[in-house]
């Protein structure tokens, strides 16, 4: 496998842009180590070695391009970001239907593939180059389904549906999602030490600079993240006032459930199968998360949470999106229950193929999946 330097990379988004502004250096350190692990046991076949460096170069360059904006338009960091309602549960719940179906109602600010592939205005263009944006996510959204196709089965990601804000934050190079598209376990030992707040504060301004592209401000930000189960203090510190939804399954699941998706994520860069370390290394990062929330919601009794089990999103899609919005304050509207029918109507359940998995074939057992969650399980049992 050809090494990547991290130096070089840095050097060629300078030069693509003619910029130097990266933005805040708080990035510089897990980038190197992130660069250091691909290069010592990321398995990045020669076969896709442009298309991995293709993809840091677009983390690097969305950077310097922000930080341009930034710069230039100050009234960005004036922009409120207003009561977000954030989905936080464990991956494989009913959250992406759950997100999806409220984001088709067209009552919320949304996150689709596109902002998040490229949250970046485009310098010279005239409309920041939406459509250009637009057309390279379509590409890669192309590109992913031919290189590996039965990532629909357990993830599917389309340019203009609502995606994780992972894909945003990925660029911090302090996010669990770096780790999951590459096998790099000494990168994910790194992150499951280091300080997260950097990657809050940067979403924080994204997010802010996203509204003020598109100039809406009146509805709530709906923002979804597997990932940032466990972490609700540190979105209670980076935004005002947020709201929160969490989605449940059995653990037992959940873990061989997400594998398989991992898996495919991995395949678009690497040749190898990584199956048999997934079960133990996703239960490990999961099951601490799962933990840390348990313990936020025993010291915050006080801040409201609405809980929804797998099974109520799945039979019930508009039931459920009712008790959100009752939850949220907000008024339930003939439009958006049609809205909400069509977006189930359009995605039927496995429409794209079956996500077949067992515990086993991961490496680990649903036993010792759920004895790592237990005070998990033992809090949300009537939910799983």
């Amino acid at each position: 496998m050809k090494a990547f330097d991290a130096d070089e990379l840095l050097n060629a988004a300078q030069e693509m842009t003619g910029l130097r502004d990266f933005g805040p250096d708080d990035f510089k350190e897990g980038y190197t180590r992130f660069i250091s692990s691909i290069n010592t046991q990321g398995e990045i076949s020669d076969r896709h070695w442009e298309r991995f460096r293709e993809r840091v170069l677009r983390l690097l360059v969305n950077r310097l391009w922000f930080a341009k904006d930034l710069a230039e338009h100050p009234e960005i960091a004036d922009e409120e970001i207003k009561a977000p309602v954030i989905i936080v549960s464990l991956p494989r719940s009913g959250s992406t239907k759950l997100h999806r179906m409220l984001s088709a109602s067209g009552d919320f600010q949304t996150l689709p593939l596109w902002r998040a592939h490229l949250f970046a205005r485009i310098p010279g263009l005239a409309d920041g180059g939406r459509e250009r944006r637009i057309q390279e996510t379509r590409d890669y959204e192309r590109w992913m389904n031919e290189v590996s196709p039965d990532l629909n089965t357990g993830h599917p990601m389309f340019t203009d549906e609502a995606e994780e804000d992972q894909v945003l934050t990925e660029c911090t190079f302090r996010d669990f999602y770096c780790s999951n598209v590459f096998n790099v376990p000494a990168y994910a030992q790194w992150l499951a030490d280091a300080d997260t707040t950097p990657r809050y504060s940067y979403l924080r301004q994204q997010l802010q600079y996203l509204q003020w592209q598109e100039q809406q401000r009146a509805a709530p930000w709906l923002l979804k993240n597997v990932l940032n189960l466990g972490a609700e203090s540190e979105l209670i510190r980076a935004f005002q006032a947020p709201r929160f939804i969490v989605t449940h399954r059995d653990p037992g699941k959940c873990m061989p459930s997400i594998a398989n998706p991992v898996r495919y994520m991995q395949k678009l860069y690497s040749d190898h199968d990584s199956a048999s370390l997934l079960g133990p290394a996703l239960t490990g990062i999961f099951s601490h998360m799962a933990v840390e929330h348990v313990k936020w919601r025993a010291a915050n009794p006080e801040i409201p949470v609405l809980d929804l089990g797998m099974r109520e999103i799945s039979v019930d899609g508009v039931g459920t999106a009712q008790k959100v919005y009752d939850f949220l304050g907000m008024p339930w509207s003939a439009a958006a229950e049609t809205a909400i029918r069509a977006w189930e109507a359009r995605n039927p359940h496995e429409q794209h193929g079956r996500n077949v998995y067992t515990a086993e074939g991961v490496g680990t057992t649903e036993d010792h999946i759920r004895q790592a969650f237990a005070p998990y399980i033992e809090r949300f049992g009537e939910f799983l």
